[in-house]
């Protein structure tokens, strides 16, 4: 395998299990977070450029049918024969597209995609530009920031954002929920009650739990109502999907 291949990306094995390929996927994404980087720009743009990998990477392989694709695409390669699944383009980032246009992927944080008011920094063909965010938007064009073709005015930058898993957090982008997985002592799951929650902005609520909760349910605590996906188009709310334990005193997140 080559060393782009999204096996060497995640450093895993062509045999790996489903298991090691999401246990080696959470600990680089944990590496090479852009908050590692402190203030050092060039060291951020590394570590956005391997996120990005990363994240595509076990796209891939984290969906049984996307994955056998891949491997037959990866056999045909080693053989020197055309692809089975046909060609399979990588967008670059930075690529120029026709009539001057410039299409890339950045990555950004779940607070930040849910949440935030703010401008993320980014170099895209040597030139940086800072893109103004807004929550629940996913994809941003920015006029004059693309490439002049055949004397033409520039053309435009479209960027897409990824957004960064969060342990424990995940966004449903049809209801702008964000789901939250959620250790709960088994007394409180048997009998109801109250536990602390940190949301993503840091801010500190209290949950009602409801009696007769077990594993795998899901729940919509009041105090969540209106605490999802901050869009002026649909505002989601906090979901808590229930993890039963029996230890007492675990309030804190899983460990996925």
């Amino acid at each position: 395998m080559g060393e782009d291949s999204h096996y060497s990306v995640l450093g895993v094995s062509k045999d790996a299990t489903a298991e090691e390929i999401k246990k080696a996927y959470v600990s680089l994404v944990k590496q090479f977070h852009p908050d590692r980087a402190g203030n050092d720009e060039a060291k951020k743009e590394e570590y956005n450029e391997r996120l990005l990998k990363i994240m595509a990477a076990y796209e891939v392989l984290s969906n049984a049918e996307e994955r056998t694709a891949y491997d037959a695409d990866l056999a045909a390669e080693a053989a020197g024969t055309p692809a089975p699944s046909g060609p399979r383009g990588r967008k670059m980032s930075g690529m120029a597209k026709k009539s001057g246009d410039i299409e890339t992927d950045y990555p950004i944080s779940l607070s930040l995609a849910a949440y935030g008011k703010g401008k993320i920094p980014m170099k895209v063909a040597g030139e940086h530009v800072a893109v103004k965010v807004y929550p629940g938007v996913r994809r941003y064009r920015v006029e004059g920031y693309g490439i002049p073709v055949d004397g033409k005015p520039r053309g435009d930058l479209y960027v897409n954002l990824k957004i960064i898993p969060e342990e424990n957090w995940e966004m449903d982008e049809a209801t702008n929920n964000l789901i939250h997985k959620m250790a709960i002592p088994k007394k409180i799951a048997e009998n109801g009650g109250q536990l602390p929650l940190e949301l993503l902005f840091k801010k500190t609520i209290k949950i009602t739990v409801p009696a007769g909760i077990k594993t795998g349910d899901r729940f919509a605590p009041p105090e969540g109502k209106g605490l999802g996906v901050l869009s002026p188009k649909k505002r989601g709310n906090i979901i808590i999907e229930a993890e039963v334990v029996e230890k007492k005193g675990l309030f804190g997140f899983l460990r996925r």
